[in-house]
């Protein structure tokens, strides 16, 4: 089983047509200025061939932090556009863009619409979440230190791939590494009484890989006619979201960021809520 699909969480409004063709998407902050260029096609690609809100929400962040990219060597999961990915090669890092090999021609080319010419600090490569060969194999080309930055893009999108996910993650990240992640699915209509939504399955299991960041909450979050129907099937994401004034959209659709247990979150960095490891306790 293949696991680096992603789940879009399109506007109603939203026709498939919409999803194709060329588009540019500009990113600002930090004295930069970036114009990104991706070919969308969702009729040959599905959900890899389109650019989701949690894709410019973290090619956004990434461009308005305070962190020089330069030379950094990142890898993003999932990374169907390419979107994040030709963000950071813009600003100057060495990337490894992953996803489903079949996916990765229409990966490849978008990147190459953003890559300065003669420039040979990207690649994309398939990587299978469920293979521990394949991970194996990224993090031997990543050296003992594993990754500077590591970015994913609506990649939890069932309960069953969440272990998975952070499996990798963990897989590929060293002391130092920033993993970074932006939007789980919200319940959907259909969740039955009793069953755990996708956020509180991933909320669940983080403790048990990473010292964990809510670092982020995009302003369209702010006001969510959904919020009671998510809070039903999310009790976990409610009483972690309360006594800091969040939604539980806040920490679904949120930027987060994964430490490996006791390594410091970056002091430029102020996290709205913070989840601590339990790896290693009873």
């Amino acid at each position: 089983f293949s696991c680096s699909m992603h789940a879009m969480q399109a506007d109603k409004e939203h026709h498939f047509d919409e999803f194709a063709g060329e588009k540019e998407h500009q990113f600002q902050g930090s004295g930069r200025n970036l114009i990104i260029r991706t070919y969308e096609d969702f009729m040959q690609n599905a959900i890899g061939g389109v650019v989701t809100r949690a894709s410019k929400d973290l090619a956004r962040w990434a461009t308005e932090v305070p962190k020089d990219w330069h030379g950094c060597q990142t890898v993003e999961l999932g990374s169907g556009c390419g979107l994040v990915s030709s963000a950071l090669l813009r600003m100057g890092a060495h990337i490894v863009a992953t996803d489903l090999a079949e996916i990765l021609p229409h990966l490849e080319y978008n990147i190459s619409l953003n890559a300065y010419s003669g420039c040979d600090e990207w690649h994309v490569q398939a990587l299978n979440w469920d293979s521990s060969s394949d991970r194996a194999a990224l993090r031997s080309k990543l050296g003992s230190s594993g990754a500077d930055a590591i970015f994913a893009a609506n990649c939890v999108y069932t309960r069953d791939t969440v272990g998975m996910f952070l499996k990798t993650l963990k897989a590929l990240s060293g002391p130092d590494t920033l993993a970074l992640m932006c939007g789980v699915p919200v319940p959907p209509a259909m969740l039955q009484d009793g069953e755990t939504s996708i956020v509180d399955a991933f909320l669940s299991a983080c403790p048990r890989f990473f010292d964990s960041y809510l670092l982020e909450v995009p302003g369209s979050l702010e006001d969510d006619e959904d919020e009671p129907r998510e809070s039903k099937y999310s009790p976990l994401a409610l009483q972690l979201a309360r006594p800091h004034g969040l939604r539980v959209s806040a920490l679904a659709d949120g930027i987060w960021l994964f430490k490996l247990p006791g390594c410091p979150c970056p002091s430029w960095l102020r996290p709205l809520l913070v989840l601590e490891s339990t790896f290693g306790t009873s």
